[in-house]
């Protein structure tokens, strides 16, 4: 390596060469090194054992977040299914069939799996981390805080935490009319929780496409990087 560098007394060039280099390196106790750092990333064993070691690395989380995802997907989905059931939609709904039955079980057990899934989605929410799904679990809490009265007449209560409860005898002493009203209906709890548990389950499913996709392209852009730099430390 020979560079020029501009005498600034004498005004003449100075000629640098690798050997006064070395020379200046030993003084200071700087370890001289005329390799260059792509030079040795350029190495097959050094470089494919970094990029190994970062693809690893990177792939390990883009699966975990995977997981996570689908895992929310697969709750939120479920929350969507039991909510949507307790929202009337036609003549034949699980309320007009507990009115001719006589029996409200098949409400009380649609709302008993759906407070489940409930608290199940917000724990994941919670578990899967992101913005966004921080403000659906905020969604989700505030739905039936926002009718705390109504719910404690059938029975189902909410915490500090946001989660619910249910008082089963309460729940089933209550009948068909009064389930309908506070769990149907565009203000009820259950069309509510519909609604923002589809949101969430599209947006899970949205990023558990995306995270499959980042399994070959995370060592790719390090490589792409690293080609097209130029690292000297010493000029």
């Amino acid at each position: 390596m020979v560079q020029f560098w501009q005498d600034i007394q004498g005004g003449n060039n100075m000629r640098i060469t690798t050997q006064m280099l070395a020379h200046s390196a030993a003084k200071s106790g700087i370890p001289f090194q005329q390799t260059t750092l792509l030079d040795i990333l350029n190495k097959k064993s050094s470089f494919s054992g970094l990029l190994n070691g970062v693809n690893a690395s990177a792939d390990a989380t883009a699966i975990a977040k995977k997981k996570n995802y689908s895992k929310l997907e697969d709750i939120s989905g479920n929350l969507n299914g039991y909510a949507s059931s307790l929202v009337a939609t036609d003549k034949n709904s699980i309320y007009d069939r507990a009115k001719e039955s006589g029996s409200t079980k098949d409400i009380v057990s649609s709302a008993k799996k759906m407070v489940e899934s409930y608290n199940a989605t917000l724990k994941q929410l919670r578990e899967t981390g992101d913005t966004l799904n921080e403000f659906y679990r905020q969604q989700l809490k505030d739905i039936p805080a926002g009718d705390k009265e109504a719910l404690k007449r059938i029975g189902i209560t909410q915490a500090k935490d946001g989660s619910l409860s249910i008082d089963e005898k309460v729940l089933q002493s209550a009948d068909a009319d009064t389930l309908k009203k506070v769990l149907d209906g565009d203000t009820g709890l259950a069309s509510k929780i519909s609604f923002v548990s589809g949101r969430i389950s599209q947006n899970a499913a949205s990023n558990v496409v995306s995270t499959s996709s980042q399994y070959t392209s995370n060592g790719s852009s390090l490589l792409s990087a690293l080609e097209t730099s130029k690292y000297d430390f010493w000029g």
